[in-house]
């Protein structure tokens, strides 16, 4: 990342500095533009005369080598300070007054005490307690006097885009002196931090070393080169573009810590999570994550285009008037996420659950911002757009506490009322005895006669925790219904025409079932399939070991 930021500010360096304008240089001071622009434009590396630079200057006691001097301080004054003068919004008029009515202006309000005023003649010049200003900025602000600059060998005097080669080798050491510094103070946090591991965790420890090591360490770097990059008489246009970095580096450096922050705050949340009963919970840590972190990167964003001089307010204004037609075309995808915000708050099902959403039915494995993922029965994954899901009726199998049951059991037509009754007893006798059922509510009754049967409503609930249990007990209750029916000679139904000859004299016809012969013998076979009856068999008999499915 370092590498990629020096070359990202030596591109930014050469861009700004190759963009100088190429204006027409001014050859007299007749007005306030001409007599700013003269210092400046003439002590540029294509254009260096001293002498026409120092042309507008108060002469009052001055000869010519010290007048070239003040030009030079007063252009390294300025651009230590950063002093860009807008030129453009200087009067180009000789007739032009200050709108404060005295005769004269400062060109930057960064370099206090600077001022130029117009003389008798009609002339501008910069004022003789302006020039001893400079001399005493200078003084102040300049580390490299010109004894040591002229000890700098000539081959690292020549200039490359405006800025000389020593200036580049400054830079470079700058930065280099500013990565030592990071990866001193990376480690010394580091090592800091490991003291905590023992009260916060080995992974609370190693997330916050990620959060403030590498990024605080980067900061320092930024401080490092601010504080030292004025002190090598840059030209401003350079001087700009490395304040520019340093400042892109600083607002890259707290987003970047806030941007890992965000992982241990959904770190706690999901161990919050973990805590609670709803499982849905644990699929919201996710969306706050991405949430945050998009949030971060918006915000780092504009930070970084505001530290650019890019008209944030202006560019969020347009983006509302386009975000309007966006949000008629991303209508979809906002009513999804709408609907994403209304599964979260009204809570309909948890991951894990069963459920039927119209014709859609299976496991919910996933809430997404804009769908919902269910593994259906047959194994495959179905993603539903939440808009349609909180438009559409959930039926959520997996909040049952119970699961109904619900079936008719037709018997013939020459069952007797006796074994009728009987019957429907036993299967009560039965469903009290299954441990899975519920005992404060069913109902078994004779419920109608159709045209080729008898009609036995069975209606009970089992209290299982999946759908296998069920069905496993459904089998062992049908299973006893079928040992029932045949213990009390009761044959079950089916839509079918039987013609019977009824012999003459009396006998039973082939195959029929013998007629228990008393209430008593009835009632025997009712309480043996109650519980603890000697032919109850709850769980259903087992002729294998039933080859039950297993992971």
């Amino acid at each position: 990342m370092p590498a990629r930021l020096l070359a990202s500010v030596i591109f930014v360096l050469t861009v700004l500095c190759s963009s100088v304008a190429g204006a027409a240089l001014p050859t007299d001071c007749l007005s306030p533009r001409r007599a700013v622009d003269s210092v400046f434009a003439w002590q540029r590396p294509d254009n260096l005369s001293l002498r026409m630079a120092s042309m507008c200057l108060d002469r009052a006691g001055r000869d010519e080598h010290e007048l070239k001097r003040l030009a030079e301080r007063i252009v390294i004054v300025f651009d230590k300070r950063l002093a860009y003068v807008d030129l453009q919004g200087l009067s180009d008029d000789p007739t032009w007054s200050p709108p404060d009515g005295t005769r004269s202006f400062a060109p930057h309000p960064k370099v206090p005490g600077v001022m130029l005023t117009r003389t008798d003649d009609g002339s501008w010049q910069w004022t003789r307690a302006s020039l001893d200003r400079i001399n005493d900025l200078y003084e102040s602000d300049v580390l490299l006097d010109d004894v040591y600059l002229s000890r700098i060998p000539k081959v690292l005097q020549g200039e490359v885009l405006g800025v000389a080669l020593w200036q580049y080798l400054a830079l470079l050491v700058v930065f280099l002196v500013g990565l030592i510094l990071r990866k001193v103070l990376q480690v010394f946090i580091e090592s800091r931090i490991k003291s905590l591991a023992v009260r916060l965790g080995r992974s609370g420890a190693e997330r916050l070393v990620d959060v403030v090591a590498s990024p605080g360490a980067t900061l320092i770097m930024a401080v490092v080169v601010h504080f030292a990059y004025p002190y090598l008489r840059l030209r401003i246009e350079a001087a700009m573009a490395v304040a520019v970095a340093v400042r892109m580096i600083v607002v890259l450096s707290l987003v970047w810590a806030v941007y890992r922050a965000v992982d241990i705050v959904a770190a706690r949340l999901a161990h919050n999570a973990k805590n609670t009963d709803s499982r849905l919970d644990d699929q919201l840590v996710p969306l706050i994550r991405k949430s945050l972190k998009v949030m971060v990167v918006i915000m780092g964003v504009l930070f970084v285009l505001q530290n650019l001089n890019v008209n944030v307010g202006s560019l969020l204004a347009g983006l509302g008037i386009g975000g309007l037609a966006f949000a008629l075309a991303a209508k979809d995808t906002l009513a999804n996420l709408f609907g994403s915000v209304m599964i979260f708050s009204d809570r309909p099902f948890q991951v894990g659950d069963w459920v039927k959403i119209g014709s859609a039915e299976g496991i919910v494995e996933e809430v997404g911002f804009r769908s919902s993922r269910i593994r259906t029965f047959y194994n495959s994954v179905l993603s539903l757009p939440n808009a349609k899901i909180v438009d559409t009726p959930i039926d959520n199998m997996g909040a049952r506490i119970y699961r109904r049951v619900f079936t008719t059991i037709n018997i013939e037509f020459d069952t007797t009322p006796e074994q009728v009754q009987a019957f429907v007893e036993g299967i009560r006798a039965i469903l009290r005895a299954n441990p899975h059922t519920r005992k404060d509510y069913y109902e078994v009754h004779m419920s109608g006669i159709s045209e080729h049967s008898l009609e036995v409503m069975l209606y009970f609930f089992f209290k299982v925790p999946s759908w296998t249990d069920e069905l496993r007990e459904r089998h062992n209750v049908f299973l006893e219904v079928m040992r029932l029916a045949r213990a009390l000679g009761v044959r079950l139904s089916f839509p079918s025409r039987t013609l019977r000859l009824a012999p003459s004299d009396g006998a039973r016809a082939p195959g029929e079932l013998p007629e228990p012969t008393s209430s008593s013998e009835l009632a025997d076979v009712v309480r043996g399939f109650g519980p603890e009856g000697e032919r109850a068999r709850p769980n259903g008999p087992r002729i294998t070991n039933g080859f039950l499915a297993s992971s």
